[in-house]
């Protein structure tokens, strides 16, 4: 699919839009809270740890809600201890779910979290780009797929391809963010976060 430069100026200036609620309201709230019930169906699944950052961060404003996903069993995470401390290390799922329009899209991500005497006290994660999709394990998280892209087809979101994210956009249009750098893609429109 092609986005017209109308629509990606829209993303740009944090404009909701969509044909249905609550994106027709242009409501950035109100989508917010229908992605919290999308992921608390996520959280259903009673294998999968699921993880939503709702305060971006911690600071500024994304264009987007960034979801962790690992497993309950920890069959994909690697445990290190030395003396009191210990390391969990993930290679799980990230979810990225457009706070402006119904789209959405997921890859392969690692992140890091130390404990010492059971407190956190330091972590690590990455951010998504178009090929992360490609690096996820089908192996072990297939089954997961299925029943996640389920549940954004019945809240009629769309998963977009790492085909049309990768396009770079040719149009001057201006874009804050601290994820990506000109000549931008389309997925900097989509996902863009200004700290």
């Amino acid at each position: 699919m092609t986005y017209s430069r109308e629509f990606l100026e829209q993303l740009a200036t944090e404009t909701v839009m969509g044909d249905f609620p609550p994106f027709n309201s242009g409501n950035i709230r109100a989508v917010e809270d229908y992605i919290k019930i999308i992921v608390g169906r996520l959280k259903d699944n009673y294998q999968l740890i699921v993880e939503p950052d709702y305060k971006y961060y911690g600071s500024g404003f994304a264009s987007y809600v960034n979801v962790r996903i690992s497993k309950k069993d920890m069959s994909d995470t690697q445990v290190t201890q030395e003396k009191n401390k210990v390391t969990y290390y993930t290679h799980g799922l990230l979810l990225y779910i457009s706070n402006l329009t119904p789209y959405w899209f997921y890859g392969a991500s690692d992140w890091l979290v130390t404990k010492e005497n059971g407190r956190n006290v330091s972590g690590s994660s990455g951010f998504l780009r178009p090929e992360n999709i490609s690096y996820v394990d089908n192996e072990l998280w297939g089954d997961h797929l299925e029943k996640i892209k389920s549940v954004f087809d019945e809240y009629r979101y769309r998963l977009l391809t790492e085909e049309e994210l990768e396009k770079q956009v040719d149009w001057d249009i201006q874009l804050r963010t601290v994820l990506g750098e000109k000549p931008f893609e389309v997925f900097d429109f989509f996902f863009h976060w200004e700290d």
